[in-house]
């Protein structure tokens, strides 16, 4: 329950806050079984992705996976993704303290831009990244084999 006298704080992911992310995790893909989460993490961690929590009184309340990625058109960018804040919690300006924590980071590993996606249905999260200065530029597209 979101409470307003709790100091949110915002770091990197420690090792054991990995098990953690599948709460979260579950609110952005509910059908993805959790053991299927589980399994996917270490391979993920292994290429350099990571992960950002937003904690109230160590409590994960939000996450926000990232990793650096170098494109041929934009050099190197930080690249955001599986951004979750628990409900109770959202519209508290937890998800924006991520962000900037995000934008930050990557400045100081020497990105030149930040990108990420947000589902074409899901209007509340792309309200969000535009509000915080985020262009929608592109088009994702899926082939599922």
């Amino acid at each position: 329950m979101y409470d307003p006298t709790l100091e949110i704080a915002v770091r990197p992911f420690a090792d054991r806050d990995y098990p953690r992310l599948p709460e979260l995790f579950a609110m952005l893909e509910p059908d993805l079984p959790v053991a299927t989460v589980i399994a996917r993490i270490p391979p993920m961690l292994a290429q350099g992705w990571r992960c950002v929590g937003a904690y109230a009184h160590e409590r994960l309340i939000g996450m926000a996976g990232f990793g650096q990625r170098v494109h041929l058109f934009s050099g190197p960018v930080l690249y955001v993704e599986n951004v979750a804040i628990l409900p109770d919690w959202q519209h508290h300006g937890v998800g924006a303290r991520l962000m900037a924590w995000l934008e930050i980071h990557a400045r100081k590993s020497g990105c030149l831009k930040v990108t990420l996606d947000a589902y074409a249905v899901n209007e509340s999260a792309r309200g969000f990244y535009q509000r915080l200065g985020y262009d929608p530029r592109g088009v994702h597209y899926v082939r599922d084999l």
